[in-house]
């Protein structure tokens, strides 16, 4: 089973996330983006859900030393933020893609079953 990390200071959006997904992960969650980055090390998700206005590290942060650590991490980008810097910003840093919240759940289902299965989604 696919493991998938959820790094969401509000613990409504990570369940908001895992309900929109359903039963067919495992899911690591961190509260933010310290907690985040030593998730991805001890729990070596297959996906990083990340949200980007969170404390102590903003998920351009914790993105950008994701993607310095594993250049094949696969990550997207969750958050309320619309401002298109940050959406490029996420894009050029390594995301796979950049979502809005709240997430409409069959989309993201889709979306995230694209990257889980394409191989070459992360290069």
């Amino acid at each position: 089973m696919k493991k998938i990390l959820i790094v969401d200071d509000s613990g409504f959006s990570r369940n908001a996330i895992k309900r929109a997904l359903g039963n067919d992960y495992n899911y690591c969650e961190a509260p933010n983006g310290v907690t985040g980055l030593q998730s991805f090390l001890d729990d070596k998700p297959d996906l990083v859900i990340l949200d980007l206005t969170m404390p102590d590290l903003n998920g351009l942060e914790v993105l950008e030393r994701l993607m310095q650590w594993d250049k094949n991490a696969r990550v997207v980008i969750n958050s309320a933020d619309i401002q298109d810097f940050n959406r490029i910003k996420a894009l050029e840093l390594g995301a796979l893609d950049f979502v809005n919240k709240p997430v409409q759940a069959e989309a993201f289902r889709a979306l995230v079953e694209k990257f889980l299965n394409d191989t070459g989604a992360a290069s």
